[in-house]
């Protein structure tokens, strides 16, 4: 008996598996602009979501989001690029579509090359976006005496960013009462792991199941340097060997950069069908493989969520608590938290794509718990709703009401 019930359970988790993959292939055959990863805009459209539990109502919201759109954040991509392009082309060493992508490169070089690392004009809409659609979707969390504190990382992008989402709440109603801070006091809301971080603390390490590393899965994987090929006449003789993967890896950044800026140059023409998923699953492997050994240091940032809900509780206050961030806090954030199985253990490389999807960590990504009260008179449990990037997600949780989750059940698990 016991040998069948290993058996079974085994047999479940594989068809759950298959059919996660099957599900994250066919996403992505429908959607193949989101196989740019971290890269991706978030959408800010304003799906459908369940109807609130009758009896219930809306009044507080607790949220982490990923700074909006922005130019590539490495300050040498844009230079390593034009630099070896230039010499390349000196050289007489690019082929004819080579040469096409240094002509395109010359034309969108002078406005993004002072700008790495800032968030874009389209960043900026998001995060407006995002506030706006806060308060469509809930807006009797938002009355005239609703308060809204957010907390942000130090840098620029995700400054911008809160300051953009904020006057979107604003846009739609003037009178809630925004605060707004930046400093080392609220690091340990926004990335606790930081050297500047007052509270930080030394997590235990989470040991990976395999051994596999990142160089290994890339050469399995796919064949870069025949990439390489179709812009250079001799690759060998512009990039050495050990260099010609991290170039590859910066023109895949670069084409995929291209949706956070107002421009309609294309970069990603050098690349397959087949290539750009095989770099996707890349990228979710590197992110995985860095996050998952440290995302426990990241606890600090569920521990804000429970406090910072138990006062408002306690007070009785509408509003929200808002906090901007980098996708090397938001992952961590998802692993901690279980959302949609981020918290599962994968036992090798190819199992990580179908857990650990880098489309769900993209530009503006937003983790949203939504509280609901028992309305005047009546009694009941604080129930929560959780939207990842706007869709209603499942936590580890008792669920015979998703996607409603109790209050208590949560802190039990967390707290």
């Amino acid at each position: 008996m016991k040998k069948l019930l290993v058996f079974l359970a085994v047999t479940a988790s594989c068809c759950i598996s298959n059919a996660q993959q099957y599900d994250y292939l066919e996403n992505l055959k429908a959607h193949p602009e989101q196989m740019s990863g971290c890269d991706y805009l978030c959408p800010t459209d304003n799906t459908p979501l369940t109807a609130t539990p009758q009896g219930y109502e809306a009044f507080y919201i607790s949220h982490y989001s990923r700074h909006g759109a922005r130019y590539a954040w490495q300050s040498d991509l844009y230079d390593r690029i034009r630099d070896v392009l230039f010499e390349a082309d000196s050289l007489d060493n690019l082929t004819p579509i080579g040469k096409e992508y240094l002509a395109k490169f010359r034309k969108i070089y002078p406005e993004i090359q002072y700008s790495y690392g800032e968030l874009s004009r389209k960043g900026w809409e998001q995060q407006q976006n995002l506030g706006k659609l806060m308060y469509t979707r809930f807006p009797e969390v938002f009355d005239d005496n609703s308060k809204v504190t957010a907390a942000t990382s130090p840098v620029q992008r995700c400054v911008m960013s809160m300051s953009a989402f904020c006057l979107g709440l604003n846009d739609c109603n003037p009178e809630i009462e925004i605060t707004e801070n930046v400093g080392r006091l609220y690091l340990h809301q926004t990335i606790p792991q930081s050297k500047d971080n007052p509270f930080r603390i030394e997590a235990p390490k989470c040991e990976l199941l395999f051994t596999e590393t990142w160089p290994e899965y890339i050469e399995r994987s796919i064949d870069y340097r025949a990439i390489l090929d179709r812009v250079f006449i001799d690759k060998e003789r512009q990039l050495p060997s050990d260099k010609q993967w991290d170039f590859l890896y910066y023109l895949n950044y670069f084409a995929h950069g291209m949706a956070s800026l107002d421009t309609d140059l294309s970069f990603s023409e050098i690349f397959t069908e087949e290539e750009c998923l095989a770099l996707w699953k890349i990228d979710c492997f590197q992110f995985y493989t860095v996050a998952w050994p440290t995302h426990l240091g990241y606890r600090p940032i569920v521990q804000d969520i429970i406090s910072c809900a138990e006062k408002r509780l306690a007070s009785g206050e509408k509003g929200a608590e808002l906090r901007f961030g980098h996708d090397t806090s938001f992952l961590p954030l998802l692993m901690n938290l279980g959302v949609n199985g981020y918290d599962h253990e994968c036992e090798n490389g190819d199992e990580i794509p179908v857990w650990c999807r880098m489309n769900d960590v993209p530009m503006a990504a937003n983790l949203i718990l939504v509280f609901y009260r028992p309305s005047t008179g009546n009694d009941g449990d604080i129930l929560i709703k959780a939207l990842l990037n706007g869709k209603e997600a499942r936590l580890p949780l008792p669920d015979s009401k998703f996607p409603y989750y109790r209050w208590e059940d949560f802190k039990e698990k967390w707290k």
